[in-house]
């Protein structure tokens, strides 16, 4: 979850919706009514209809009074995925419970109100609603507003606090087929594992080492026992993990890919990051054109987050540059990725060049 911030200032309002205007006006027209005639009739009206204001404001004030919420915001989300907002809500007061209470984020549209339908005196509930970015970069929450009109919806007063988190909106992850990379690489034999100086239970002939407990029978080397007074075993090398090296192309080129192009290539880098990392490679990332740092290569789940962490802050209206891309002087498998058809620019030999909607079309088909 994201990091959370309590709340630096709030500020009660009060609120006349339809609803509340025209019953205050059949007040106002009764109460006419009834000065003009003096029937008792219409007197007790206009009295009754003066009293649900009078209570609607009194409680539905004293309730806002002791109302308190705290967000709690995830710290990364996903173009297009919703993303749960959780709001921790308590009463302060010692007179007034909570009812019908509702929290919504100020100025931004697409995200549902959470609701609360009951909290006690000295209570604490917690709140969801969903919310779906519409792009990738920081997303910032600063001001939540919660609103009641209990108990009869006439006035609406709410309580409006700051309170800042920000959530680092990732690009769209299209699921890729299980065998993407494979099918990439076919031809090219770059993609093959190698053996490394590490023991594990690979193919790959490590050396030998006496019997323990435990060993299974099948790795023991009969041949060699039978020369010596103990029992040894073989030892295999593992295998060692694929390496993925990804370089998003975002050169100036002339004519410049449309920003659609080039949000479609960043998806598209991501989601074949995203499916490396689940195959067992080790991925690393550079974006080319940009001030950017190349990473590390490596196969955790939290390396992954920082590299979409990298990809969702990629700021395509700063300038761009010609560089060109070295060779790998790693083991890895290179890919290239454009935005548009690849270019006649400076790239490595050893490097696949593709286009992005070549990614695009080894979609998951799921059924």
């Amino acid at each position: 979850m994201g990091r959370s911030v309590r709340l630096t200032r709030s500020r009660h309002r009060d609120h006349l919706h339809w609803p509340g205007v025209i019953f205050v006006l059949l007040t106002l027209l009764i109460g006419g009514a009834a000065l003009q005639r003096g029937e008792s009739l219409l007197i007790w009206v206009f009295a009754s209809l003066l009293a649900w204001i009078l209570v609607s404001g009194v409680i539905s004030g004293w309730m806002m009074l002791g109302v308190r919420a705290r967000r709690i915001a995830p710290s990364h989300g996903e173009v297009g995925r919703a993303l749960r907002l959780r709001y921790e809500v308590s009463s302060l007061s010692r007179l007034w419970p909570i009812f019908d209470l509702r929290i919504v984020e100020s100025g931004r549209t697409e995200c549902e109100p959470a609701t609360v339908m009951h909290c006690g005196i000295g209570e604490q509930v917690v709140a969801e609603c969903t919310c779906v970015p519409t792009g990738r970069g920081r997303l910032e929450l600063t001001a939540m507003r919660a609103k009641s009109g209990f108990p009869f919806g006439l006035l609406l007063k709410s309580v409006e606090s700051v309170q800042r988190d920000e959530i680092i909106v990732h690009p769209t992850i299209t699921p890729l087929r299980g065998d993407a990379l494979q099918r990439l690489f076919a031809g090219r034999g770059g993609e093959g594992r190698s053996a490394s100086a590490v023991r594990g239970a690979g193919e790959e002939f490590h050396g030998l080492r006496e019997f323990r407990s435990g060993d299974a029978l099948r790795a023991v080397a009969w041949r060699r026992s039978a020369s010596r007074e103990a029992l040894v075993v073989i030892e295999r090398s593992a295998p060692a993990p694929r390496r993925l090296a990804l370089a998003l192309d975002l050169r100036m080129t002339d004519p410049p890919h449309t920003r659609e192009q080039e949000e479609v290539a960043i998806a598209m880098t991501a989601s074949l990051l995203h499916n490396g990392q689940r195959s067992g490679w080790e991925v690393g990332l550079r974006v080319i054109g940009v001030n950017h740092t190349p990473s590390t290569m490596l196969s955790s789940r939290r390396h992954l987050v920082e590299l979409l962490d990298q990809l969702a802050l990629i700021d395509l209206d700063r300038a761009r540059t010609r560089e060109g891309l070295e060779r790998s002087r790693s083991s890895a498998s290179s890919i290239v990725i454009h935005p548009g058809e690849p270019r006649a620019l400076a790239a490595p030999s050893d490097a696949l060049c593709i286009a992005a909607t070549t990614i695009k079309s080894l979609h998951e088909v799921t059924a």
